[in-house]
């Protein structure tokens, strides 16, 4: 019992003592920070400010500093144009999951409570990690005369999470009432969402059922290779899998020695990821360098399934709509979007967003969008959502942060590659637009069937405002119903309709001439 006092006891501890070291390591960056944030909401040109990029750089070095939980916690950032002003977001863009790996003697304890003995469970086992990152570490091994890679969990890393995210939760409590509420609200969502996936992470029996399911979508419908889990010696804290070397995607020098067709090989990668996020269930959010690689004959290799989106029918459309409106420059159809989205309040004031759009996306006039570059509509975007109080929904940041990622990669294979040009050839050829404008179609048709039904049930009201009108004029010899207010007034919707939906506005139309047949019945 004492024990277990005493161990709460220094975990308090070390919480003061980590709380006053990331206050002062991190007081100086959130500082600068507002004061950048106000001049970039100033800033009505968005110009690149060198001093903000200086500063974002800053920012970064003194996460990188802070440990696993703060380099986890850049990558979300690094997808978050509503809180961060673009040259935070290109500083934090750059951070890498790649940390020098722990000493092999630290994490042999939770390879031992795991597995038992590693040398009598594993024919051999390499003790020099082929790679670290920041929450866990890979190394080679030999397993009933099959080749694997073991992923282990770095060491307390459990812990080191728990304390990091207290402190965490307790800074971000002593900024509140010190900034906007609405940038408050921002930041404690982002930091709610952290704190209840960052355990998933380090929770290998969900990247396990992941790349399980991940792997059953793809096979047989790309030339990929999602490594085998080996299911036996798989658990929480340690994952094993089938070892798949390749090349790492941005050795060009080596992909160039097999005599891969690079031009074709980022077209390929680009088509994978965004046929997973279009098409399937689940999707890999994190195709960052170090987890894509090639086989010498050219089939690509996925690598750490723990950063994971799913889409449902709704948001993929929505995601769809919002390609849509950003590549025809419509501020109207990227607003609803976000709207269907979640990530934008029907109440806002779409006159002055609208306003705030068309000067974003000014500079894009005259481009041919299918030559235009994802950063190029994302900057659209996020100088957008910058400027106002926007709700990221969870599934829109990771496609923000893959697609960048992606288009990073596929550039760096061949410099002339442009992302929208292929996504757009993707959206046709897999029929998704045709999907999408039918959905449009039959959602429209909804909300007319819905005003009919609305107009049909107040027809007697306006049926007895006539009469009631009628009783109180002079009595004629003709007696007419003074209806040219009325009829124009049910034909209008029918008539604007008329252009683009010639056969609902024929069924609106009917409906019109039966409402008003009806009154003119009753009248005789």
């Amino acid at each position: 019992m004492w024990s277990g006092m005493a161990d709460v006891d220094n975990l308090f501890r070390g919480i003061r003592r980590a709380e006053i070291k990331v206050f002062f390591r991190l007081f100086p960056v959130f500082r600068r920070y507002l004061k950048d944030r106000e001049r970039a909401k100033k800033d009505e040109e968005s110009v690149w400010s060198y001093e903000r990029e200086r500063n974002g750089q800053r920012a970064l070095n003194a996460f990188i500093s802070l440990g696993p939980t703060f380099i986890k916690l850049g990558q979300v950032l690094s997808a978050r144009p509503d809180l961060l002003p673009k040259e935070y977001l290109s500083s934090f863009q750059k951070l890498q999951d790649e940390v020098p790996a722990a000493p092999f003697e630290e994490v042999l304890p939770t390879l031992q409570k795991n597995l038992g003995n590693v040398d009598e469970v594993f024919e051999e086992f390499n003790r020099n990690a082929i790679s670290g990152a920041s929450l866990g570490q890979v190394y080679y091994a030999r397993y009933r005369g099959k080749e694997v890679a073991v992923k282990v969990n770095r060491p307390n890393i459990e812990n080191v999470l728990r304390k990091d995210l207290i402190v965490i939760n307790r800074l971000l409590k002593l900024a509140r009432g010190r900034i906007e509420n609405f940038l408050y609200i921002s930041v404690y969502n982002v930091i709610s969402d952290f704190n209840s996936r960052i355990y998933d992470e380090i929770d290998y029996r969900k990247e396990a059922e992941n790349s399980r399911r991940i792997g059953k979508n793809l096979r047989g419908k790309e030339d990929v290779i999602v490594p085998e889990v080996i299911e036996e010696i798989s658990g929480k804290e340690v994952l094993v899998l089938e070892y798949r070397k390749g090349i790492k995607v941005t050795d060009i020098d080596s992909l160039k020695k097999t005599e891969i067709d690079l031009k074709r090989l980022a077209f390929r990668i680009d088509l994978l990821f965004m046929r997973m996020l279009l098409r399937d269930d689940i999707f890999h959010a994190d195709p960052h360098p170090g987890n894509i690689s090639i086989t010498p004959e050219g089939a690509i290799i996925l690598y750490d399934f723990g950063m994971i989106g799913n889409l449902d029918k709704k948001t993929r459309f929505s995601l769809l709509s919002l390609y849509d409106g950003l590549v025809n420059t419509d501020p109207d159809a990227i607003m609803d979007a976000l709207i269907s989205m979640g990530a934008l309040s029907p109440a806002a004031n779409r006159a002055v967003m609208r306003r705030s759009m068309e000067m974003a996306i000014s500079s894009f006039q005259g481009k041919n969008p299918e030559e235009a570059e994802i950063s190029e509509l994302f900057e659209i975007a996020n100088n957008v959502i910058f400027e106002f109080p926007f709700r990221l929904p969870r599934s829109l940041v990771l496609y923000m942060r893959m697609s960048s990622l992606l288009e990073g990669v596929c550039m760096s294979l061949d410099p002339d590659f442009k992302f929208v040009k292929v996504l757009r050839q993707l959206l046709y050829s897999e029929g998704l637009l045709d999907e999408l404008y039918k959905q449009q179609l039959s959602e429209f048709a909804r909300k007319a069937i819905v005003s009919i039904e609305k107009g049909l049930d107040v027809l007697p009201l306006l049926k007895k405002k006539l009469e009631d009108d009628l009783n109180r004029m002079p009595e004629k010899k003709d007696r007419k119903i003074p209806a040219s207010i009325f009829l124009g007034s049910v034909f209008l919707g029918s008539v604007i309709m008329f252009a683009r939906w010639p056969l609902l506005s024929v069924l609106v139309l009917a409906a019109d001439l039966v409402g008003f047949a009806y009154v003119l019945l009753k009248r005789s």
